[in-house]
């Protein structure tokens, strides 16, 4: 490549970068008509080209980029957006496969293959990458890379909340020594961690701290079986058209009911959630520990409740796949989650924990707010969120819908609504935790 080319290519960027689009798009196809296999150039009108909302063209530079060169791995990225944002998921999982083909250890390639698998209604394949997430931020394979910060730093709630389940494990397993030799490492460690007032504190850890922890801290130490359940997950005799018309018209936007799963399907889900090592973000809310799809949530059961619940409501939920899942595990007993919107099209919320746990029954729920935001609002994150929240909703607790909490009872609302939970008023004791399973359909970004 001649210094004249590079030259005029360097001023092509420049004038993309500076904003000039239609200039800089002129002087990208001057330099393809004279070299129309130059992949950088490709690339960058394709970036271009999808700035622009022009994805077809976009696409089309995109792969000429990668034919021209087959080791283009920012064209394959890109390239992988654009058709992703123009609705193609199959070649775009082509693409991020071929982009992580290219950079192994790339943790976001992994996280999008998964949710297009989720998509794409390939479960299995969204389970592998999933484990794959988790293997590359938690697992023996973890890297500096995708180094976490929650490995390096803890509060005394989380690390109680650990040596209670390490406690609760070793009743449960007939060779508990492990478990308990865990537990007393962490009692050990926590006598040695000059801990601040508030429980829920983050506290960074010290080599030294970290070494009495080992490499047991915040690492999915046990994971309980939860596979497929061959009966099914959600309960049959759910008033379906009832609950749609009520989603629809009644509270448009929100339904509640109770039983939503089998009695099997919730006991093993209850048995996952407290006996696997998964509950690692504890920043996320204070007060709460929280558990996510690509960190240690993803299983087969919780994936196959996702597409049993979407199968058997589909006025409700269309064609809007799983697109995220978390749970939520709170430790204070009576700190609630405030008020917030999610990303999403419907958000399926509900409660694990049994009911005897509950100290106030007409408590501890969700609240659901009926009044849209407006078209344009953006969510943007949890706590720069609320003060934008509090101010909208002023004037509007007449708008406010109150469920109390449930085992195995079920909140389906819009995703724009905003929602917290109730204060909650739960019993100590590590399986009194209360726990919600949160789930996205859609995503209202692509």
């Amino acid at each position: 490549m001649s210094e004249d080319i590079e030259q005029r290519a360097a001023k092509a960027v420049a004038l993309h970068s500076e904003g000039k689009l239609s200039e800089a798009e002129a002087a990208y196809r001057a330099l393809l008509d004279e070299h129309a296999d130059y992949p950088a150039v490709l690339h960058n009108l394709g970036v271009l080209l999808a700035s622009s909302d022009r994805l077809a063209e976009a696409i089309q530079s995109f792969k000429d980029a990668v034919a021209s060169d087959p080791n283009y791995v920012s064209a394959y990225w890109n390239g992988g957006k654009a058709l992703q944002q123009a609705g193609r998921y199959k070649e775009a999982a082509e693409f991020y496969e071929r982009y992580i083909a290219i950079e192994p250890w790339d943790y976001e390639g992994r996280l999008l293959l998964g949710k297009l698998a989720l998509r794409l209604g390939n479960r299995d394949k969204a389970l592998d990458y999933f484990t794959q997430t988790m293997d590359m931020r938690r697992g023996d394979n973890r890297t500096n890379i995708v180094l976490d910060p929650s490995l390096l730093s803890t509060t005394r709630a989380k690390l109680q909340h650990d040596i209670d389940q390490f406690r609760y494990l070793a009743t449960q397993k007939r060779d508990n020594e492990r478990v308990n030799s865990l537990a007393r490492a962490y009692e050990f460690a926590m006598k040695r961690i000059d801990w601040p007032d508030d429980a829920n504190e983050v506290v960074e850890l010290s080599a030294d701290q970290l070494s009495l922890l080992g490499e047991s801290y915040n690492f999915p130490n046990f994971i309980a079986d939860a596979a497929v359940s061959p009966e099914g997950t959600v309960n049959p005799d759910l008033k379906v058209e009832e609950i749609s018309h009520a989603f629809q018209t009644g509270t448009p936007g929100v339904a509640w009911f109770d039983d939503l799963l089998l009695p099997e399907a919730l006991e093993r889900l209850q048995r996952y959630l407290l006996s696997s090592t998964i509950w690692f973000d504890f920043s996320h809310i204070g007060g709460f520990l929280a558990t996510y799809l690509e960190d240690g949530l993803a299983c087969p059961l919780l994936l196959q409740i996702a597409e049993d619940i979407r199968a058997k409501f589909p006025a409700i939920f269309g064609d809007h796949p799983l697109a995220q899942a978390w749970a939520f595990k709170g430790l204070s007993g009576d700190v609630p989650i405030d008020v917030h919107a999610d990303d999403a099209f419907v958000t399926v919320n509900f409660w694990v924990t049994p009911d005897s746990a509950n100290l106030s029954p007409e408590r501890g729920g969700l609240e659901v707010y009926t009044v849209l935001p407006p078209e344009d609002w953006a969510v943007k994150d949890y706590d720069e969120d609320k003060p934008a929240i509090r101010a909208f909703l002023e004037g509007q607790e007449d708008q406010k819908i109150s469920i109390p909490y449930g085992q195995n009872r079920v909140v389906f609302f819009d995703s724009r609504l905003f929602h917290g939970s109730d204060s909650p008023n739960f019993a100590d004791g590590y399986e009194n935790n209360r726990i919600n399973v949160t789930m996205l359909f859609g995503d209202r970004n692509v």
